[in-house]
């Protein structure tokens, strides 16, 4: 007898071959992926294609074949081409016809913005199948690095760029003098000639050469704007501020990316990506990209996107230090007591101060008494009102203590004779979080934040393997990591489905409060 199984003979022909969706499992994700798209409004994409001419791949086609193979970990359009050419989930979703690597790189670079807009419709799919829940949503706000397609190396700050405009003058000139040369010796051995031909070297340097100007000018734009928003701040510029702006570098390869520095201590040329994150799943209902190293300013932009996504209330947010800042904090508030949030939780780095032997006379254990408008030192000593004044551009109120002479802690507490404390108008918000922040009852809800925005980038950076990004331009590089999130949107709807153990159809039951996503 034989030991093994053996199979049927690779010649043998079929009276009735099986069909491409036969060799698919009935919950694969690629039959869930095809659905889904299935569902979306494409009407925006389809009015950039002609009647006339050749007819096109279809959009449905290649939408299916992008969404599924970033959700699986594939995003080079040469790994597609082939994979729709060898690859039976692939040949299933393009009908088995094949695009090739250009078509489907042209598509994806041309439809990143209207793809932008179907992130919301997946994301209302994962409200039906219960990957949000309505009513009950508590997202957290978080951002990572992702490196840039841009060596750092192609980084430069104004001089280095002149620099190499120097260096690339001076390679003309040898180009032109070393064609020069030619001609005369050619004109003596061979008579007459053109002489109006130019060596190819040459026209690249002339390219290079272009794009260095135009980083120059780029560089000068950006260095005279942060300058005059520091100075209407501040009024002026301190030795730091000046040698920080001098020093700024802008990148040959991608002129948005900026140098950021990384989890490991690691500086290089990135670009900042956000995310909010539901609670129940891991589900991402919004995402964005900065090219800022600092988190706070995307607090504001990723809340209203969220908003906009889920069309509902958010019942609770939650974000880290990162985000902490005043002007956020009394947005939040402000949304708070409208009703369209019912809380929020931000945690302030300062809270580990408060009644910390270390940090006794910082300015955190001073307490305000509001009626009085007076601060108390840690010693019992009176710091009054003493004057306002602007700092950064924002409002503050400088209160100062004439008692500190002969105070046993005066060279613990200032180095002056008189101890000075700064108050921002409407600080005493910061202080209603930082108390909401050292209730146990919060700061055990807060703690859930890492086990809810943590997943998706681990998902992202290591399982997919997007460490780094293929397009240039924030506008792409937006557009890219979109992918990226509708890619782990897509692995979330298929292990729900599976979970279910029923197919994607029937899993997938739009009501009639989204007419526009009910089945083609």
């Amino acid at each position: 007898m034989l030991k093994f199984k053996q199979g049927i003979s690779r010649r043998q022909r079929m009276l009735f071959p099986p069909s491409i969706v036969e060799y698919l499992s009935k919950n694969h994700l690629a039959k869930l992926v095809l659905e889904i798209v299935q569902m979306l409004d494409l009407s925006k994409i389809e009015k950039d294609y002609s009647e006339e001419g050749q007819h096109a791949y279809s959009p449905t086609i290649l939408l299916s074949i992008l969404f599924y193979s970033y959700s699986i970990g594939i995003r080079s359009s040469r790994k597609i081409a082939i994979a729709c050419e060898e690859r039976v989930d692939f040949m299933y979703l393009a009908a088995k016809t094949t695009p090739s690597y250009k078509t489907i790189s042209e598509f994806r670079r041309k439809q990143l913005d209207n793809i932008k807009q179907l992130f919301k419709d997946i994301v209302r799919i994962g409200i039906e199948l219960g990957l949000v829940k309505i009513g009950n949503i508590k997202v957290s706000i978080d951002g990572t690095k992702i490196r840039a397609n841009a060596a750092s190396k192609k980084s430069k700050d104004e001089k280095g760029l002149k620099k190499l405009l120097e260096e690339i003058d001076k390679e003309i000139d040898d180009i032109l003098e070393e064609a020069e040369t030619i001609d005369r010796k050619e004109d003596e051995e061979y008579g007459d000639k053109r002489g109006d031909e130019l060596p190819k070297e040459l026209g690249k340097l002339e390219t290079r050469k272009k794009k260095i100007k135009e980083a120059i000018e780029v560089l000068k734009e950006e260095k005279a704007m942060i300058q005059k928003e520091i100075i209407g701040e501040k009024g002026s510029l301190n030795a730091m501020e000046k040698k920080k702006i001098s020093n700024m570098k802008i990148n040959l390869t991608d002129r948005d990316a900026k140098y950021m520095k990384e989890r490991q201590g690691v500086i290089k040329t990135n670009y900042n990506a956000q995310i909010s994150v539901d609670e129940e799943e891991q589900f991402i209902v919004a995402n964005d990209i900065s090219t800022n190293a600092a988190d706070c300013n995307q607090l504001i932009p990723l809340t209203e996107q969220t908003q906009n996504n889920v069309d509902g209330e958010i019942k609770e947010i939650k974000g880290d230090s990162g985000y902490h800042t005043q002007d956020n904090l009394e947005y939040l508030e402000k949304k708070e007591k409208d009703g369209e949030l019912g809380k929020y939780l931000i945690d302030d780095a300062n809270k580990k101060k408060v009644y910390n032997e270390k940090y006794k006379f910082d300015k955190i254990n001073f307490k305000y008494d509001k009626e009085r408008d007076v601060y108390i030192c840690p010693n019992g000593k009176i710091l009054e009102f003493f004057k306002s004044r602007k700092k950064r551009g924002k409002d503050m109120r400088v209160y100062k203590c004439y008692g500190c002479d002969g105070c046993k802690y005066q060279g613990e507490c200032t180095r002056g004779r008189y101890r000075e404390i700064y108050r921002r108008v409407g600080e005493e918000i910061v202080e209603r979080n930082r108390e909401k922040m050292l209730k146990q009852e919060n700061w055990e809800s807060y703690k859930k934040r890492m086990h809810t925005a943590e997943p998706p980038f681990g998902n992202i950076k290591f399982n997919l393997g997007y460490r780094q990004f293929l397009l240039r331009g924030k506008e792409k590089v937006g557009g890219e990591f979109n992918l990226m999130c509708i890619g782990h949107n897509l692995q979330k709807i298929g292990k729900s489905v599976k979970k279910k153990a029923t197919s994607a159809s029937e899993a997938i039951s739009i009501t009639a409060k989204f007419p526009q996503l009910s089945p083609v």
